[in-house]
């Protein structure tokens, strides 16, 4: 009676710990969209805190050929502290805590991003292709690339 006591308490105490594991995994994936919604926004605030950088921000990403020199150097900037921070939910997406749909969007912002005239302009002119892997390089070419990879790193939808 005592061996069937002993091992109902050791399954009860697994399943426990299985329950506080899943319970983790999503707290994790939850802090970790979360800390990404937080770099994002602190990634916008230098564009959003006044009218002569909201101004080279909608300029650049429209048509940078129509900036000066200056602002050209100031909308790279902006570009490059906005991919870098959409670049973080790759690694969170490769390392599996990113939830699924959050990481598509990241990755759809980012693209939508480097799609734009501006976007083209950092890429090629600024030195921006030195900050993408050949694998990220490879998922922003093809959306159909991004949906497979995030299919497989999150799970299906």
């Amino acid at each position: 009676m005592a061996e069937i006591l002993g091992g109902a308490a050791v399954i009860t105490s697994l399943v426990y710990v299985a329950i506080q594991l899943r319970e983790n995994a999503k707290q994790t994936k939850l802090s970790s969209a979360i800390a990404l919604n937080h770099l994002i926004n602190e990634a916008f605030d230098p564009i959003y805190n006044n009218d002569r950088n909201i101004g080279i921000w909608t300029e650049g990403l429209a048509d940078p050929s129509r900036l000066n020199d200056q602002d050209r150097a100031v909308f790279s900037l902006f570009m490059a502290r906005l991919v870098n921070v959409l670049l973080t939910a790759f690694i969170h997406a490769d390392h599996n805590v990113l939830e699924t749909d959050v990481a598509r969007r990241y990755v759809g912002s980012l693209k939508s991003l480097l799609d734009s005239p501006g976007g083209q302009y950092w890429l090629s002119e600024m030195g921006g292709e030195e900050l993408m892997s050949d694998k990220t390089r490879k998922m922003l070419e093809d959306s159909t690339e991004t949906q497979v990879f995030l299919t497989v790193q999150g799970g299906s939808e």
